[in-house]
């Protein structure tokens, strides 16, 4: 009989007590404990709202592309601009990470 699956470890990232962070310094702050491994990140703004939903093989590596606002497109660089909090959910594989985002992408 198979054994059931662990979940996923999810980590939300928090930026020192009393401070918030936006755009590219909020980014900068959650890549601390970013992990370098598959999954899937979520971006979030200051009310809570979702503003994406990606997913990565780094999500380390993925996350930094983010902080380099002079490549980025106007309309990335404006959901960067509202980005205050970020969420990380590590996956085992990368088709766990497409199924993941999938849903997440449903769901919000």
């Amino acid at each position: 009989m198979d054994q059931p699956r662990q979940p996923a470890r999810e980590r939300a990232s928090a930026s020192a007590p009393g401070v918030i962070q936006s755009g590219v310094s909020a980014i900068n702050a959650h890549l601390r404990t970013a992990p370098g491994t598959t999954g899937v990140y979520r971006m979030i703004a200051g009310g809570g709202e979702v503003l994406y939903v990606g997913k990565a093989k780094s999500l380390r590596k993925r996350v930094v592309s983010y902080v380099h606002v002079a490549r980025l497109s106007n309309r990335i660089a404006r959901m960067v601009a509202e980005t205050r909090s970020m969420e990380f959910v590590t996956t085992q594989t990368e088709a766990e990470a497409l199924l993941l985002e999938a849903n997440l992408i449903k769901r919000f």
